[in-house]
């Protein structure tokens, strides 16, 4: 049957229920297989089981093994893979370029349908899992998902250890194998699952393979699950948890199951950021710098949810809580058309999802509505009328939380029932709800004009602006205009355009769209928002800073080695004004003229993007940063050794054929730990190889000797490397170039990204010019270059 545009639904002879989206506009294809059944499904004697089965299906299958099994073939076909183990669901997906989308369907249908589960594969994940409960451990999004467990009754399976770890799994590894064979024999049939499938292919075609390959599942008929008993709050509604991270606070209710596209009109209210929304109240009064909507659990009868509030160093939870009793007071009355309006906001936020992601916030997320306005409406005041503050369960995260250690989940934390402070009530200004867009306050435009690069683009407009590579915007300053932005950014997005500032591959960069007399507004307003921010808004840029900076030492380690590789690779220069460069990629001489005109206030001197940019060298064998927790990690980035467009063909390709066999020998053969990576990256302007590892047993020492011996050991891979391998993987990364006149937005950035690098990449044939023997040569270089390698490790 047909349930909304662009979406087939149809069930296949064995049972298995199938999702079909064409998007003719996408570069990529994507698929997504979900198990109606998780952690909470798993034997009692075997926590951990459902989360190892996850990992353990990628170790290989009858039809796939070895090099040739999805994780292998992924990375080396430039395919983006995952899975996620949740308290009733298990869901494995990838995306691919279409022309390789039927070969890694196979792939993921037969590592679901036919997995070897090998003793050996089974004692490697073991030990990965365990890695992974050990990061855990200090991991504070999932220590409040855990002390969020103790609001309800026991005996529940909520309150189960369901990570897994070496002690749960036991030394029977003849024992585990055969409990992950029959939990798979029971439940990894038609009728449990579920497939998406979505790219350009017509619908027809993505029928066929549903048909064609959805087929080798078992037809048996599902064996029904015994129904998981409802979730009951206690008595208490106040509990504390003490952690180091950044201060937060969540309000959390229970509410029926089947709520998630209401949940995402939700999430569009809660995270409005323009003037006079909750969010902007709560910044305005220094009480809360940000809100997310989590969902911790869920089930096909219900559903916990959580509005997290990250506070304010100080702020009261008692003060956040009378600001948010207020703003529910105010959501019961809620216009149609305003509910109308943040329902489309929340549709365009997720079409601007690459469509892997769609596919994850479909099966698990939070997916947009698709429901007629009268079935909207109802559905929200059924959500709504569950919102009650009377129903609510506080948890308040802070280190000045004091509490005995409880054993929740497997996991050792300081929490319980805590004396909440005393009640306030909000007298401050009523909230606003936004409905139709107001008129647009129409700029007025300087005589002067400043550079603004024109690049030719079909589709809408879009203007980036950003600081020219290797000359970077320090964290403080782009935290200052983070924060002066945020009411200029929800502003735009009530009449339809988007802007945003963040960060991309470490370069901060503002994108704006919308129509012509959009963008000039905006852009005006932004202006204005920088040239003169007031002092609750420089006040909120210290914050943020504080808190980046803060929230470092907590980050997982090779993550914040990650975010310091781009620190080092630029110069700042003291003193020096900021510079800054624009381009407008599409549009016409109506829209670059007030732009360039407007652009000549921007705080800052716009410049021309430079030529060929100066980037450092490193004065020292190594940098560290310490972090928090006792894992070790090891970063090494490789620059081009040449500013050429060939020496970047070969670095790209080497990348190619260093990942799947990094993987491989970090991963599965010696299973240093949790975080094994290698791949193509790019950091402030600058292209290279990049490889990373995190430990729980080796030295940040160690890992580098290891990154060491792999890159040596890989020269009798490039010897032997001939020309059908180097045509497939040139043929693989053809796709990823940037189109010469980009088609999206996605395309305007690939083109921009590319543009830092001011390299003469004009297509394809960079990587035709690329013979076995230069690769070789290039190899030979890549070695030899070593005094421009970065090394970063967390070592104290």
């Amino acid at each position: 049957m047909q349930a909304a545009t662009g979406l087939q639904q149809l069930t296949l002879a064995n049972g298995l229920r199938v999702n079909l989206i064409h998007d003719p506009e996408a570069e990529r294809a994507a698929a997504l297989l979900q198990l109606s059944a998780g952690s909470h499904d798993e034997p009692a004697q075997w926590p951990g089981l459902a989360h190892l089965l996850e990992h353990e299906l990628f170790a290989g299958s009858q039809g796939y093994q070895g090099d040739r099994r999805l994780m292998a073939w992924g990375p080396a076909n430039g395919a983006r893979l995952n899975a996620t183990t949740q308290a009733h669901h298990t869901a494995w997906f990838f995306d691919s370029a279409p022309d390789q989308f039927e070969q890694g369907l196979l792939r993921l249908v037969d590592m679901l349908a036919r997995p070897l589960l090998t003793a050996e594969s089974v004692a490697q994940e073991t030990a990965v899992i365990d890695a992974e409960f050990q990061m855990l451990t200090r991991h504070a999004d999932t220590l409040c998902e855990a002390a969020l467990s103790q609001a309800f009754s026991s005996p529940h399976r909520l309150h189960d250890f369901h990570v897994g770890n070496l002690a749960a799994f036991g030394e029977d590894h003849a024992a585990l194998q055969q409990a992950l064979r029959d939990w798979h024999r029971v439940f990894f049939r038609a009728g449990h699952l579920e497939m998406w499938l979505q790219g350009p292919q017509p619908m027809e075609r993505l029928a066929e393979l549903a048909e064609q390959i959805g087929m080798v599942f078992s037809p048996l008929a599902a064996e029904a699950k015994h129904a998981e008993r409802p979730l009951i709050l206690n008595g208490c509604r106040y509990y504390g948890l003490h952690n180091t991270s950044a201060e937060r606070l969540l309000l959390s209710f229970l509410v029926t199951g089947g709520q998630s596209q209401r949940l995402s009109v939700l999430r569009e209210l809660l995270t409005d950021r323009a003037a006079h929304s909750l969010l902007a109240t709560l910044r305005e009064q220094g009480l809360c710098d940000a809100i997310q909507l989590l969902e911790p659990y869920r089930s096909p009868q219900q559903s916990l949810i959580s509005v997290q509030f990250t506070l304010c160093e100080g702020a009261s939870p008692a003060a956040v809580e009378s600001v948010f009793a207020c703003w529910l007071s105010q959501l019961a009355g809620l216009s149609a058309s305003e509910l109308a309006h943040y329902a489309d906001l929340a549709r365009r936020q997720f079409a601007h999802l690459s469509g892997l992601d769609q596919l994850r916030a479909r099966a698990f997320g939070f997916p947009p509505p698709d429901e007629e306005s009268v079935k909207l409406s109802e559905g929200w005041r059924a959500l709504s009328a569950q919102l009650r503050p009377e129903e609510m369960t506080r948890l308040w995260v802070a280190p000045s939380i004091t509490a005995s250690h409880q054993r929740i989940q497997g996991f050792s934390l300081q929490t319980g029932e805590v004396t909440w402070p005393a009640s306030l009530r909000y007298d401050g200004p009523e909230m606003t709800f936004y409905a139709a867009a107001r008129p647009l306050p129409r700029p007025s435009l300087p005589q002067d004009a400043a550079p603004l690069s024109a690049v030719p683009a079909l589709g809408a407009p879009l203007l980036l602006i950003s600081p020219p590579a290797g000359q970077p915007l320090s964290r403080q300053s782009a935290a200052l205009m983070e924060a002066a932005l945020q009411p200029v950014i929800g502003l735009c997005q009530h009449h339809g355009g988007e802007l945003s500032f963040s960060q991309q591959q470490g370069i901060w960069l503002l994108q704006l769209s919308g129509t012509p007399e959009l963008m000039a507004s905006t852009l005006s307003s932004a202006i204005d928002a920088l040239i003169a921010p007031p002092a609750a808004v420089i006040a909120r840029g210290e914050r943020l800073y504080r808190q980046f900076t803060q929230s470092q030492r907590a980050e997982i380690a090779v993550r914040a080695l990650l975010s310091h590789l781009p620190d080092l690779l630029t110069e700042e220069t003291p003193h020096a004004p900021q510079r800054w460069q624009a381009t407008l990629y599409g549009g016409d001489a109506d829209l670059h003229q007030p732009l360039s005109r407007l652009l000549s206030r921007w705080p800052g001197k716009c410049v021309l993007p430079p030529q060929v940019p100066a980037h450092p060298l490193p004065d020292r064998h190594e940098y560290a940063f310490p972090t928090a927790g006792q894992d070790a990690a090891a970063l090494l980035f490789c620059p081009l050794a040449e500013n050429s467009a060939e020496c970047f063909a070969a670095w790209q390709l080497l990348a190619a054929l260093f990942e799947p066999r990094f993987f491989q020998k970090l991963r599965v053969e010696l299973n240093i730990g949790y975080a094994v990576s290698c791949r193509f990256h790019y950091a402030a302007g600058v292209a290279g190889i990049l490889f990373a590892l995190q430990s729980p047993e080796l030295t940040s020492g160690q890992l580098c000797r290891h990154i060491a011996d792999f890159i040596a050991d890989m020269s009798g891979v490039i010897a032997k490397t001939d020309d059908e391998t180097l045509s497939e993987r040139a043929a693989t990364l053809s796709h990823a170039l940037p189109l010469i006149v980009p088609k999206t937005h996605v395309n305007c950035l690939q083109h921009w990204q590319q543009r830092q690098l001011t390299l003469p990449i004009s297509g394809v044939d960079i990587y035709a010019a690329l013979s076995v023997e230069k690769l070789q040569r290039y190899y030979r270089l890549f070695i030899a270059e070593k005094q421009r390698w970065w090394r970063l490790t967390n070592a104290k």
